[in-house]
């Protein structure tokens, strides 16, 4: 099943790809080839254009088939994972269907969402004067706090983790660095990390999650990561690099069932997508 959902997801961008190099390509013959010859390659490529239509058609509806099965097959084995469990949510990346998806996967898992934390543009757009002064605010509350930049890290990152930070937290808030919701004073041992960016170019994974997650390395956090497989830019790199589990395919419902056995999983890149090292972690394997 895993080895047929990965295929016909790279079957469906191949058909895609395939749809704009004919295009491409016999539209730059048609300028100068003769009549007859135009309307031979006009008609072939219609013919293919059919064909791949019908099995584009074709694997999205075998793929919504499997991700309706792998729902069925494994609402048992989710419910109530995570009972007991007070997890923090960060979205890190810029769409907001992915912490949807991730609140769903938590919810059917039992977990507590203790809060959820949104990361706002604002965050990579700071000057340096609003920079100084949000610092100096920050270690007026926490005197503790460092003098660079690191300060504001350190604020988010104990904020949705450690109690006593909930007041650094609101600092943030009505500065703009962050959105949120639900209670700061509780503390959680778990924080699920929510990626994935629509900019090809976006330093969100190096300059947000590297940081916040190296910090909650630190003070002994349990962190994990989930993201859409059809973000345009993946930061499961930057989950490679800090060493946590990852699953790429939250909005499916295979990603869904995988997130609940992260914290136990290897700490690999799990689902769909050609980065991934496996496809589902052995603690979901052994729970069947």
């Amino acid at each position: 099943m895993f080895a047929d959902l990965r295929y016909h997801l790279v079957s469906l961008a191949a058909v895609f790809l395939a749809l704009s190099v004919g295009m491409l390509i016999g539209g730059l013959f048609l300028n100068t080839a003769p009549a007859e010859t135009q309307q031979r390659l006009i008609r072939r490529i219609q013919e293919d254009l059919a064909r791949l239509s019908v099995e584009s058609e074709r694997n999205r509806r075998h793929f919504e088939r499997m991700d309706q099965a792998w729902r069925e097959l494994t609402s048992g084995l989710v419910q109530q994972r995570l009972r007991g469990r007070r997890v923090a949510v960060v979205q890190t990346g810029d769409d907001e269907r992915a912490l949807a998806d991730t609140l769903k996967a938590l919810r059917q898992a039992g977990a507590e969402t203790a809060s959820v934390t949104v990361v706002t543009d604002r965050w990579l757009g700071l000057g340096y004067e609003e920079e100084q002064r949000l610092i100096r605010n920050l270690r007026t509350l926490k005197p503790n706090l460092p003098e660079d930049f690191t300060a504001i890290v350190k604020a988010l990152a104990n904020g949705v983790a450690l109690y006593g930070y909930d007041q650094a937290v609101g600092i943030l808030r009505r500065e703009g660095l962050v959105r949120t919701s639900g209670d700061y004073r509780l503390p959680c041992r778990y924080v699920v990390v929510v990626g994935g960016s629509a900019s090809q170019d976006s330093p969100r994974a190096a300059e947000i999650d590297r940081a916040l997650i190296r910090q909650w390395q630190e003070v002994g956090i349990e962190v994990v990561a989930a993201e859409r497989r059809d973000c345009t830019m993946s930061h499961v790199p930057v989950y490679r690099e800090t060493d946590i589990a990852s699953v790429d395919c939250i909005d499916t419902a295979l990603g869904q069932a995988i997130l609940p056995f992260l914290f136990e999983a290897e700490t690999e890149a799990y689902g769909v997508k050609e980065s991934a090292d496996r496809v589902i972690p052995e603690a979901l394997l052994e729970s069947g």
